[in-house]
Protein backbone atom coordinates (compact mmCIF):
# COMPACT_ATOMS: atom_id res chain seq x y z
CA UNK A 1 0.00 0.00 0.00
CA UNK A 2 1.38 3.58 -0.97
CA UNK A 3 1.96 5.77 1.65
CA UNK A 4 -1.06 8.28 2.53
CA UNK A 5 1.79 11.31 2.25
CA UNK A 6 3.18 10.16 -1.23
CA UNK A 7 -0.31 9.96 -2.49
CA UNK A 8 -1.34 13.43 -1.44
CA UNK A 9 2.53 14.98 -2.70
CA UNK A 10 1.83 13.29 -5.95
CA UNK A 11 -2.18 14.88 -5.78
CA UNK A 12 -0.37 17.82 -4.89
CA UNK A 13 2.43 18.17 -8.18
CA UNK A 14 -0.38 16.70 -10.13
CA UNK A 15 -2.51 19.55 -9.39
CA UNK A 16 -0.28 22.11 -10.10
CA UNK A 17 1.20 20.29 -13.16
CA UNK A 18 -2.32 20.66 -13.98
CA UNK A 19 -3.23 24.08 -13.63
CA UNK A 20 0.13 24.70 -15.80
CA UNK A 21 -0.92 22.49 -18.51
CA UNK A 22 -4.54 24.66 -18.82
CA UNK A 23 -2.86 27.42 -18.76
CA UNK A 24 -0.56 27.39 -21.05
CA UNK A 25 -3.52 25.53 -23.27
CA UNK A 26 -4.94 28.98 -23.17
CA UNK A 27 -2.28 30.93 -24.23
CA UNK A 28 -2.23 29.32 -27.35
CA UNK A 29 -5.84 28.64 -28.45
CA UNK A 30 -5.68 33.13 -27.89
CA UNK A 31 -2.85 32.76 -30.29
CA UNK A 32 -4.28 31.08 -32.34
CA UNK A 33 -7.47 33.29 -32.23
CA UNK A 34 -5.26 36.41 -32.57
CA UNK A 35 -3.92 35.05 -35.91
CA UNK A 36 -7.02 34.02 -37.04
CA UNK A 37 -7.12 30.65 -36.66
CA UNK A 38 -10.58 28.32 -35.18
CA UNK A 39 -8.80 26.16 -33.00
CA UNK A 40 -10.99 24.15 -31.06
CA UNK A 41 -10.51 23.10 -26.87
CA UNK A 42 -10.56 19.58 -27.62
CA UNK A 43 -7.96 19.99 -30.14
CA UNK A 44 -5.14 21.52 -28.25
CA UNK A 45 -2.81 19.10 -26.52
CA UNK A 46 -1.81 21.45 -23.35
CA UNK A 47 -4.96 21.43 -22.60
CA UNK A 48 -6.52 18.17 -22.56
CA UNK A 49 -3.33 17.48 -21.04
CA UNK A 50 -3.74 19.66 -17.49
CA UNK A 51 -7.52 18.17 -17.38
CA UNK A 52 -6.30 15.05 -17.02
CA UNK A 53 -3.74 15.68 -14.69
CA UNK A 54 -6.33 17.10 -12.50
CA UNK A 55 -8.73 14.24 -12.88
CA UNK A 56 -5.71 12.08 -11.77
CA UNK A 57 -5.08 14.15 -8.78
CA UNK A 58 -8.74 13.78 -8.30
CA UNK A 59 -8.42 9.87 -8.41
CA UNK A 60 -5.21 10.30 -5.87
CA UNK A 61 -7.65 12.23 -3.37
CA UNK A 62 -10.53 9.81 -4.30
CA UNK A 63 -8.24 6.38 -3.38
CA UNK A 64 -6.80 8.07 -0.10
CA UNK A 65 -10.03 9.36 1.47
CA UNK A 66 -11.74 5.80 0.78
CA UNK A 67 -9.04 4.09 1.90
CA UNK A 68 -8.17 5.75 5.09
CA UNK A 69 -11.74 5.67 5.65
CA UNK A 70 -11.81 9.49 6.07
CA UNK A 71 -15.70 9.55 4.51
CA UNK A 72 -18.57 8.43 7.15
CA UNK A 73 -20.27 5.00 5.63
CA UNK A 74 -23.61 7.20 4.36
CA UNK A 75 -20.61 8.96 2.06
CA UNK A 76 -18.95 5.79 0.88
CA UNK A 77 -21.82 4.70 -1.48
CA UNK A 78 -21.68 8.00 -3.18
CA UNK A 79 -18.17 8.27 -3.39
CA UNK A 80 -17.44 4.42 -4.88
CA UNK A 81 -19.15 4.86 -8.14
CA UNK A 82 -17.80 8.52 -8.27
CA UNK A 83 -14.34 7.66 -7.72
CA UNK A 84 -15.38 4.94 -10.41
CA UNK A 85 -16.68 7.41 -12.97
CA UNK A 86 -13.64 9.88 -12.16
CA UNK A 87 -11.31 6.95 -13.04
CA UNK A 88 -13.35 6.04 -16.42
CA UNK A 89 -12.94 9.34 -17.19
CA UNK A 90 -9.64 10.03 -17.00
CA UNK A 91 -8.61 6.67 -18.68
CA UNK A 92 -10.69 7.59 -21.72
CA UNK A 93 -9.24 11.39 -21.93
CA UNK A 94 -6.10 9.45 -21.58
CA UNK A 95 -6.67 7.82 -24.78
CA UNK A 96 -7.70 10.98 -26.31
CA UNK A 97 -5.10 13.29 -25.34
CA UNK A 98 -2.61 10.21 -27.25
CA UNK A 99 -4.58 9.97 -30.02
CA UNK A 100 -4.77 13.58 -30.65
CA UNK A 101 -0.92 13.94 -30.13
CA UNK A 102 -1.01 11.42 -32.82
CA UNK A 103 -2.88 13.43 -34.94
CA UNK A 104 -0.61 16.51 -34.95
CA UNK A 105 2.32 14.72 -35.29
CA UNK A 106 0.75 14.37 -38.66
CA UNK A 107 -0.57 16.92 -39.38
CA UNK A 108 2.89 18.50 -38.64
CA UNK A 109 4.72 16.48 -40.64
CA UNK A 110 2.39 16.62 -44.04
CA UNK A 111 2.10 20.51 -43.59
CA UNK A 112 6.19 20.31 -43.82
CA UNK A 113 5.97 18.23 -46.56
CA UNK A 114 3.74 20.26 -48.23
CA UNK A 115 4.91 23.60 -47.73
CA UNK A 116 8.67 22.23 -49.10
CA UNK A 117 7.02 20.77 -52.39
CA UNK A 118 5.28 24.28 -53.19
CA UNK A 119 8.27 25.63 -52.89
CA UNK A 120 10.11 23.33 -54.48
CA UNK A 121 7.54 23.41 -57.03
CA UNK A 122 7.04 27.65 -56.89
CA UNK A 123 10.66 27.74 -57.59
CA UNK A 124 11.05 25.54 -60.17
CA UNK A 125 8.31 26.98 -62.65
CA UNK A 126 9.82 30.80 -62.35
CA UNK A 127 12.79 28.72 -63.56
CA UNK A 128 11.34 27.36 -67.03
CA UNK A 129 9.98 30.60 -67.94
CA UNK A 130 13.41 31.39 -69.07
CA UNK A 131 13.73 28.68 -70.69
CA UNK A 132 13.64 27.42 -74.45
CA UNK A 133 11.34 24.89 -75.16
CA UNK A 134 14.08 22.18 -75.24
CA UNK A 135 15.54 22.92 -71.79
CA UNK A 136 11.98 22.79 -70.63
CA UNK A 137 11.29 19.23 -72.11
CA UNK A 138 14.24 17.94 -70.40
CA UNK A 139 13.73 19.96 -67.25
CA UNK A 140 10.46 18.41 -67.56
CA UNK A 141 12.01 14.62 -67.75
CA UNK A 142 14.42 15.21 -65.02
CA UNK A 143 11.47 16.01 -62.52
CA UNK A 144 9.34 13.20 -63.92
CA UNK A 145 12.23 11.21 -63.35
CA UNK A 146 12.73 12.56 -59.73
CA UNK A 147 9.15 12.24 -58.83
CA UNK A 148 9.12 8.76 -60.02
CA UNK A 149 12.67 7.38 -58.53
CA UNK A 150 10.76 8.99 -54.38
CA UNK A 151 8.11 7.45 -55.28
CA UNK A 152 9.67 4.15 -55.68
CA UNK A 153 11.63 5.18 -52.23
CA UNK A 154 8.56 5.66 -50.65
CA UNK A 155 7.29 2.10 -51.66
CA UNK A 156 10.41 0.37 -50.95
CA UNK A 157 10.07 2.23 -46.95
CA UNK A 158 6.78 0.75 -46.50
CA UNK A 159 7.34 -2.39 -47.72
CA UNK A 160 5.02 -2.02 -50.67
CA UNK A 161 7.53 -2.19 -53.50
Amino acid sequence: MIDPNILSIFSIVFILLGLYNINSGMKRLREAQRRGQAIRWYKQINLLTGIEYILLSLVFLLSLSIKNNVLPAAFKSIVVPFYLLVLLTSAVLAGFVMLQAFRNVRLRQSATTQSSSTIIASNETAADVSLTTEQQAISTQRRRERRQKAAAARRRRTGRA
